[in-house]
């Protein structure tokens, strides 16, 4: 089972891209990405195992636009 957050807003995506992607963590997932939007780039991030932040995901720039997911 997958789950898909995605956030639109003003406000740094990336933080409320992984809280959002923490909730869905019961439905069961083996991996996790999350992409944002900054300055017309795209950039992303994947792991697997537990979602959390770590150096990977702090790399990642600010941004308004993002969307994340789980894999299973």
């Amino acid at each position: 089972m997958c789950g898909i957050f995605g956030y639109l807003g003003q406000k740094n995506s990336k933080n409320i891209i992984i809280d959002g992607l923490k909730r869905l963590e019961y439905r069961g997932y083996d991996s996790w990405g999350i992409a944002v939007l900054n300055n017309g780039e795209i950039s992303q991030y994947k792991n697997v195992g537990e979602i959390q932040k770590d150096k990977g995901f702090d790399s990642l720039p600010k941004g308004y636009i993002g969307l994340g997911h789980t894999r299973w």
